[in-house]
């Protein structure tokens, strides 16, 4: 029988020769791609090297690497030996003190190095995703935007969760696409548990699953019972992950408490009468009457026996009430947290001002002014990709403008802070590609009545742009002038 013949089987040779074949097809396929990852490994390697010397100098930087080091030496996630704590999400330390335990020392520039390896695998990842979404010249202008985007080049020598994070949403979102070619149980589950990563690194994502089921159950192209299998598998994933972390800060807060004890505080900060509205984030270093909780402590004297789960929980009840009784304010605060989340990156330029680094001087000076153009050119042409490069398969583009919305949503209410959006920068990355290549900007001109949705959010952001130079850091930015200029 025909079935039977030895012939038709190849050769262990012959399967290696084929995979070299293929193998080397694909490095001529995407040898553009080497040409934008060989620069960016060097400028990687520049920086690590240069970062040797710098010790940690943002607080959140060294909030992390306490609990990494305590991880590593008691194994208790906590701020000093024995005085656990859900303050922070889990994740992130945990992959610090990873780092640290293999290379046998808690040395920042292991962290740094490994970082800048994951902003090389999100270069390949966001050229991935616009292959898929669009074509290799999208593909290939989204990746070099990701190489050489400045503040991701910053965040790879924080101590900081951006670039873990932002490759687990990046993972997330191909995993998405390769259900929508073909549902599987497994993709779901592990496509899940992706998610539940991204949660446990930033807790902002803890909530999506309200938003990612539904949406699941719409897309998906299968019988119903196939959509709910899907559905339940995804969520099952995503509880595997989040699950026994959620159950341990119950126990230990007294109250329910799924990734860290700092949301219901950071929307109380966020959501008071004495918020202040130029830099709400600062909410944290007001003191006395205006301090967050200064209310809490006079309305239960017995709070210092609270965990500080229960203090969450209280501040997140305060927080809400306000917000309800005072519904102007709190229209008007949104806005302005929303400028704040989409505003002008000024993370690099405020640590060089405040003298956190000091690089040489004409290097300083072209990192803020490449800070300075990056963004608003890819942000403006993401906008106008959004609404006029939308890509042939919409499902996709469903799911990163829901990621998208569903981020800046959360930032709006609790508090905006520009460093909060750097995670959806390959998107942005992405859609601007598209713009760029499919003629978005002419077709702006030609076209306008065609624009709306772009036009809508250009203004936005041009009209929070305005309003953050001219007037709430009109100061601050005089007196960067003054110093560097």
């Amino acid at each position: 029988m025909l079935t039977d013949s030895p012939s038709i089987a190849p050769s262990p040779g012959a399967v290696r020769a084929s995979g070299r074949s293929g193998l080397a097809q694909q490095l001529r396929t995407h040898r553009a791609l080497l040409l934008v990852l060989l620069p960016a490994l060097v400028i990687r390697l520049v920086l690590l090297a240069s970062s040797a010397a710098t010790p940690l100098q943002i607080e959140d930087e060294q909030h992390y690497a306490a609990i990494a080091s305590n991880l590593v030496r008691t194994r208790e996630f906590a701020f000093a030996p024995g005085e656990l704590t859900s303050m922070r999400p889990p994740l992130y330390p945990a992959f610090v003190a990873t780092l640290w335990t293999l290379a046998g020392r808690e040395d920042p520039q292991v962290v740094r190095s490994v970082q800048l390896g994951l902003g090389l695998l999100l270069v390949v990842v966001t050229y991935g995703l616009a292959l898929r979404l669009y074509s290799r010249r999208e593909a290939l202008l989204a990746a070099a935007v990701v190489a050489f985007y400045p503040s991701l080049l910053y965040a790879g020598v924080l101590v900081l969760t951006e670039v873990l994070f932002t490759t687990f949403v990046m993972g997330f979102v191909l995993l998405f696409l390769a259900l929508l070619e073909r549902p599987r149980a497994l993709v779901a589950v592990t496509m899940g548990a992706v998610l539940g990563m991204a949660a446990l690194t930033r807790s902002v994502l803890w909530p999506f699953p309200v938003v990612l089921l539904p949406l699941l159950f719409v897309v998906i192209r299968a019988p119903l019972r196939t959509r709910f299998a899907i559905a339940g598998c995804c969520f099952a994933g995503f509880v595997a992950i989040v699950g026994p972390w959620a159950v341990r800060n119950t126990r230990l807060q007294h109250t329910f408490t799924v990734v860290e004890t700092m949301g219901g505080m950071n929307l109380r900060m966020g959501n008071y009468e004495y918020t202040p509205e130029d830099r709400m984030w600062d909410a944290v270093r007001l003191t006395g009457e205006k301090n967050w909780s200064y209310e809490l402590g006079q309305t239960h004297p017995d709070v210092l026996s609270w965990t500080v789960g229960q203090k969450d929980k209280w501040a997140q009840r305060a927080a809400i009430a306000y917000m309800v009784d005072h519904p102007w304010i709190t229209f008007r605060r949104s806005v302005l947290k929303f400028a704040d989340f989409w505003g002008q990156e000024r993370e690099m330029i405020a640590a060089l001002q405040a003298g956190l680094y000091r690089p040489p001087r004409w290097f300083a000076l072209l990192a803020m002014v490449s800070v300075l153009l990056a963004y608003p050119l890819v942000v403006l042409s993401a906008a106008l990709g959004v609404g006029l490069a939308v890509p042939a398969e919409r499902r996709a583009h469903w799911l990163i403008v829901a990621v998208i919305v569903f981020i800046t949503a959360i930032h709006t209410i609790v508090f905006g802070h520009s460093r909060y959006h750097l995670p959806l920068v390959p998107f942005l990355a992405v859609y601007a590609a598209a713009a760029w290549t499919r003629g978005s900007w002419r077709t702006l001109v030609a076209s306008p009545g065609t624009a709306t949705v772009s036009i809508v959010l250009m203004v936005a952001l041009v009209a929070g742009w305005s309003h953050e130079v001219l007037f709430r850091d009109a100061a601050r930015i005089q007196a960067l002038l003054q110093a560097w200029l």
